[in-house]
Order: structure tokens, then C-alpha cells, then sequence
């Protein structure tokens, strides 16, 4: 793992907004030397509660999940949907190079955090949003999970005996895919805004 600071992306500021379906895109971005500040809300964030958990003595119950995904993060707690929590998240994503976000579609929008606004304070501001079905489409507001999205890509279909059903593997494969895409876009776009002077938007979907 890089040091923060040190590497490809050594100067570079992300700011990480983002659930389990982009969580991996931030940790790719701080092993490549990115400093990454990660959004935590009050309760602590999802991660920090899923499996596995570690058993050796004095670090019982730990997950060893978030050890993966939040490995070389910067954790910052905030409540987006509070005026205090839209104010410290602006205030990040005023001087960051990359901001990454993974809720509903519409939720940003809704808080005043959306591209747009955010762009406003930041023109160079590279703009990440990973869903499981994209901002727009049919498939917008279908519930997702990490089996339904695997099933829908045709991926399920290559799981498993082929005289038994599919099966899943052990971690979050649609997930992780989805934030190594969003990592390797981000880093695309900031070779672009080298020639324009512009960041942009990213709409990157699991599926």
C-alpha cells in the first residue's frame, strides 16, 4: 500500500462520499498515493459492521471489511442531510481534485451536494457517481443487491456447476468491479483536466 502522499497520485485530494457500492474506488485512489478523506456519519459508517470479523485477541469483532476498503482513508464524520454537514462537505470538495458518491440517484441533488452546485465552487472538481443501475434508465429505482446486480450483468450465469443454480463468491464482486471502474475513470478524467482545466461528471453503473 502507498503512503498518502508518496505515488502516482501524490497531491492529488479525493473526497469519498460513497456506501459499500463504491467504497473500493477510494481505497484504489490512497494505495496510489491519493489523500483520501472519508465520509463517516454519526452512527459510524455501514462497513465498519460487515463481515468477516477478526478473532485474534484484543481485536475481536473488528471487520476486517472495512480494514480493506477504508485501508489508508482519512475519516471525517458529518450528516450530509444537516446544514453543519452540507457545509463541511463543500467545504472539502471546494479544494479536492475528485469527489466520489454512491447513494440514490437524486439523494445529492436533494442536499444541494449534486454536480452542479458543486461545480460551481470547483470547475476542476472530478465528479464520481457509482449506483447499481446508473442516474437515469428503467432501471434507475429497481432495488438492488449485490446477487440482483451480478444476475442482471449475466455474471451469475458463469457461477457455479452448470447442473446446479449459480452461486455467489465470497465477497462483493459487482461492488469492488464498480469501484475499480470509478477509480480508473477518475484517473482518466484528471489526464483530460490537464488539457482543459475542467473536471467533469462520471455516471458509473455496477451493472
Amino acid at each position: 500500500m502507498t503512503t498518502p502522499g508518496r505515488g502516482l497520485l501524490a497531491g492529488i485530494t479525493v473526497v469519498d462520499l460513497t456506501t459499500p457500492w463504491g467504497e473500493y474506488a477510494g481505497r484504489l485512489l490512497a494505495d496510489l498515493g491519493a489523500t483520501v478523506f472519508t465520509l463517516e456519519p454519526p452512527d459510524g459508517a455501514a462497513a465498519r459492521s460487515l463481515p468477516p470479523f477478526d478473532t485474534r485477541p484484543g481485536r475481536e469483532g473488528r471487520s476486517l471489511y472495512w480494514d480493506t476498503v477504508g485501508a489508508g482513508k482519512q475519516a471525517f464524520v458529518a450528516d450530509p442531510a444537516t446544514a453543519d454537514g452540507k457545509a463541511r462537505i463543500r467545504e472539502l470538495a471546494r479544494g479536492a481534485d475528485i469527489l466520489v458518491e454512491s447513494f440514490t440517484p437524486g439523494t445529492m441533488e436533494a442536499w444541494g451536494l449534486g454536480y452542479a452546485a458543486l461545480a460551481e465552487l470547483n470547475p476542476a472538481l472530478v465528479y464520481v457517481s457509482v449506483t447499481p443501475y446508473g442516474q437515469d434508465g428503467p432501471k434507475t429505482a429497481w432495488p438492488a443487491t449485490e446477487l440482483t446486480v451480478e444476475a442482471s450483468s449475466g455474471r451469475m450465469a458463469r457461477q457455479g456447476d452448470g447442473d446446479r443454480p449459480p452461486i455467489p463468491i465470497g465477497f462483493p464482486q459487482a461492488a469492488f468491479h464498480a469501484g475499480a471502474q470509478a477509480a480508473a475513470d477518475a484517473i482518466i478524467a484528471l489526464n483530460e483536466r490537464e488539457r482543459s482545466g475542467l473536471g467533469q461528471y462520471l455516471d458509473v453503473s455496477a451493472q
